[in-house]
């Protein structure tokens, strides 16, 4: 369970600050060793990863459309934190909740 709560946190701040391919290409192969070293269902952690690399948020950065709407909305970066803050938290909360349930770890 903590190793999942470190991926998708870990995951979810990476993707706010480069792109959420980049992030989960980079990711996977960590996480995918780590479960095989741990004897745990791979899928569990590969599915925090993706799920935590899509919380692109809480920067213009991450996301290609957040970008695009920045100058044209007259956006600042702290707008991005204020609101994309309180739904990576939600993320998390519901993902540690259901990942468990739907992806055992020993099943």
């Amino acid at each position: 369970m903590v190793l999942t709560f470190v991926v998708f946190v870990l995951c979810a701040v990476l993707t706010n600050f480069m792109s959420n391919t980049a992030t989960t290409a980079l990711m996977v192969p960590i996480c995918l060793s780590i479960a095989q070293g741990m004897g745990a269902d791979p899928r569990a952690v590969l599915m925090a990863c993706v799920i935590g690399g899509s919380c692109a948020y809480a920067t213009p950065i991450g996301m290609p459309a957040n970008t695009m709407v920045v100058g044209a909305g007259g956006y600042r970066f702290m707008d991005y934190v204020k609101a994309g803050f309180p739904l990576i938290v939600l993320a998390t909360v519901v993902s540690m909740v259901i990942l468990p349930i739907a992806f055992p770890f020993f099943p």
